[in-house]
């Protein structure tokens, strides 16, 4: 969306929160929000995937933001290349994007075809974060034109290992890897333990048609809050009906459950699953083959992480290795259907 010659990349909608300053980043419309658990309510709220943008006449640009949800690090960008990390606090920070010395990116010297972003596009990248804009200054602001930004988009739906919980850094989320080898814009509405294939939300992504292909990582948060094989198999199949015959011909991944603790044996504590893995897995696969549309396709998660020493401490979120591995992989089964 645009905002004040900004451009809100990944951002449905700027809201107004009572007591705050400013607007605040949200990732999906009030509208589609105000009908979802409140546990999802909540995180759509964060800022998880997206990005401020603009492209600067001359001189520094100043953007004044604040972070409602403790301190979170944000990442700036000119075009592809990482410039600067900047810390946003729970008071107002101003944020300065300014080309450091040698400044060989402001002289125009690389070749357009072999970016994904012009380098005279300024990004801000946050991974977290209720993020409520304040204030913007600089000289001659205007959002990226079509020409400066992917031409392709790539929409993500899953779980807070589709939204990036574990990676230590945005551009290592599997989602951003998969954009970053098929050079194309992210839409990341990963679901950090609230991935319930909500009718509300299965309706709002099958209307949306900002996007060229799709993934979908269905789903461990329902397998770990004892949603039964069944019940999964009513939500997941009125999701992906509802975006595949909503977008015929636009390429959609259905991604089995990654390696897991489950796949050893163990239980979370305190949660009893009532399914198993294989469960879960079976059922997406089967909902994908009665669909029997061509450009919808099934792939098990452990195809795409292939070692569980590609976990994090949990046994359940990948790392940045396991990130890494996933997006090659589902970039090169996505890379056939383009």
């Amino acid at each position: 969306m645009l905002y004040d010659n900004l451009e809100l990349h990944n951002v449905a909608e700027l809201v107004e929160v009572p007591g705050r300053p400013g607007l605040l980043l949200q990732r999906v419309p009030e509208k589609v929000r105000q009908q979802l658990r409140p546990a999802t309510q909540a995180v759509y709220r964060q800022a998880a995937g997206c990005e401020i943008r603009c492209v600067s006449g001359g001189g520094t640009v100043k953007l004044t933001l604040m972070s409602y949800s403790g301190p979170v690090q944000a990442y700036s960008y000119a075009g592809d290349f990482p410039v600067g990390t900047h810390t946003i606090g729970e008071e107002p920070t101003t944020v300065e994007l300014t080309l450091p010395e040698p400044g060989f990116l402001a002289m125009d010297a690389l070749d357009r075809n072999e970016l994904t972003f012009a380098s005279s596009v300024w990004r801000l990248l946050f991974p977290k974060g209720e993020i409520h804009i304040l204030a913007i200054e600089g000289e001659s602001i205007r959002p990226p034109r079509a020409d400066e930004v992917p031409s392709r988009r790539y929409l993500a739906y899953g779980t807070s290992i589709t939204q990036g919980i574990a990676a230590t850094h945005p551009a290592l989320t599997y989602v951003k890897q998969v954009g970053w080898r098929l050079r194309a814009d992210v839409i990341n509405l990963g679901a950090s333990g609230t991935a319930f294939c909500e009718p509300a939300l299965a309706d709002y992504l099958a209307a949306r048609d900002d996007w060229d292909f799709a993934s979908m990582c269905l789903s461990v948060n329902m397998l770990n809050q004892g949603v039964s094989a069944g019940e999964f198999e009513a939500r997941a199949t009125y999701l992906v009906d509802s975006v595949a015959r909503g977008h015929a011909g636009k390429p959609l991944v259905c991604i089995g459950l990654f390696p897991s603790f489950h796949d050893v044996g163990l239980r979370w504590p305190g949660k009893d699953s009532v399914s198993t893995a294989d469960e879960y897995r079976a059922v997406l696969q089967g909902i994908v083959q009665r669909l029997g549309l061509p450009h919808v396709q099934y792939v098990d998660g452990r195809e795409l992480l292939t070692s569980m020493n590609g976990l994090i401490h949990d046994l359940l979120h990948p790392n940045d290795y396991g990130m890494m591995e996933i997006g090659e992989k589902l970039a090169a089964i996505l890379r056939q259907k383009l």
